[in-house]
């Protein structure tokens, strides 16, 4: 039987009591457009302004603003503001309420509503006030490419630019295309990886400083059954079943028995951890490959790591740097992607942390 569809709730998201509420899931099930409709509905309302805001300034532009909120425009926006306007426009990084002139059929600003973002500028909002936001939505927080340096510090930099000495609610939305985020394992999100879906997790951060506590929500939204039938494959898996993404990757040719080991080390990439192994074919002594798989026990003493922070360890180093000359020739064998991994879920987490390192 064909799975019912259920779109994300308004009414869902608005119960969540959290400072910052993360919404995960598949492609076009309704996540943005429930928080969309909650801070128009907010602004109308309750005279609020809300901020919106991307990671990098170039996806700021006026126009792709407006497109954002295409699918109010102009019967649900009607319907919000009963009647009072039927669409919205962007002028200079502020959103606003508008209508169109009937005769002339130009769109008309009318109220200030919001303000746009970019968090790779986040230093230029330092000195300004936004004393009427009182919701900032951070869409396409999750990316398969590249994040910010300390993204998360500039977050927060950014939030407390915004609300000052109030309390605003953040909501981060992203498709779940990566567990690799730095938000997970900066704030601790530590059972997002496992996280059943349909389900809100809370995790509740004390800072020592000042004694407060910022509550955190992660919401994995239920998927549904979203093909318009332009998809198909494994690629289609992330956006049709709200899947984590994954490419296909070589796979070992055989039995891992077929193999000697000739040499092991942990890749620790903040809560990630691969087991790292250098395998001989017993068949052909001139066949290496490297075999990655997920590690999921404790580093034992004495092991060789590879990570991407400091770790006070004379076996351990910031990257894949060489500690000999052996070393340095296998280690080419992954810089040649001459690896074979356990499954498309390792692999492809893997790269994306090796691709952070270099």
């Amino acid at each position: 039987m064909e799975k019912k569809k259920r779109f994300v709730k308004r009414s869902t998201v608005e119960r969540i009591d959290a400072d910052y509420i993360i919404l995960l899931g598949q492609r076009s099930n309704g996540k943005s457009y429930c928080v969309k409709e909650s801070v128009l509905i907010d602004a109308y309302k309750n005279d609020n302004e809300f901020g919106y805001l991307r990671r990098y300034d170039e996806d700021t532009k006026d126009y792709m603003i407006v497109e954002y909120f295409n699918d109010f425009i102009p019967d649900k926006l009607l319907e919000i503001t009963n009647g009072e306007y039927d669409s919205i426009s962007v002028y200079r990084k502020a959103i606003y309420f508008s209508c169109t002139n009937p005769e002339t059929g130009k769109v008309e600003r009318m109220k200030k509503i919001g303000n746009v973002f970019s968090l790779a500028t986040y230093e230029r909002y330092k000195s300004r006030m936004f004393p009427k936001i009182t919701t900032l939505i951070f869409e396409e927080f999750i990316t398969d490419n590249y994040y910010l340096p300390q993204e998360d510090k500039k977050l927060f930099s950014l939030v407390s630019s915004i609300a000052r000495l109030r309390k605003i609610k953040v909501y981060c939305i992203g498709n779940t295309i990566s567990r690799i985020c730095p938000y997970f394992s900066n704030w601790q999100l530590v059972n997002i990886p496992k996280q059943k879906i349909g389900t809100i997790e809370l995790y509740h951060v004390k800072d020592e400083d000042t004694g407060t506590t910022v509550t955190i929500a992660v919401y994995l939204t239920d998927t549904m059954k979203l093909n318009s039938g332009m998809f198909f494959g494994n690629s289609a898996k992330s956006i049709v079943s709200g899947m984590w993404e994954t490419n296909e990757h070589p796979r070992l040719v055989g039995h891992k028995s077929d193999y000697n080991i000739l040499y092991t080390l942990v890749f620790v990439y903040d809560m990630n951890m691969f087991l790292c192994e250098f395998l001989q074919s017993k068949k052909d002594y001139d066949n290496y490959t490297w075999f990655i798989s997920p590690k999921n026990t404790p580093v034992q003493k004495d092991t060789r790591i590879v990570s991407n922070k400091y770790i006070f360890n004379p076996l351990a180093t910031i990257g894949f740097r060489a500690l000999n000359s052996r070393e340095q020739t296998i280690f080419n064998y992954i810089r040649d992607k001459r690896i074979c991994y356990s499954d498309n879920l390792t692999g492809t987490e893997f790269l994306q942390c090796y691709k952070m390192l270099l």
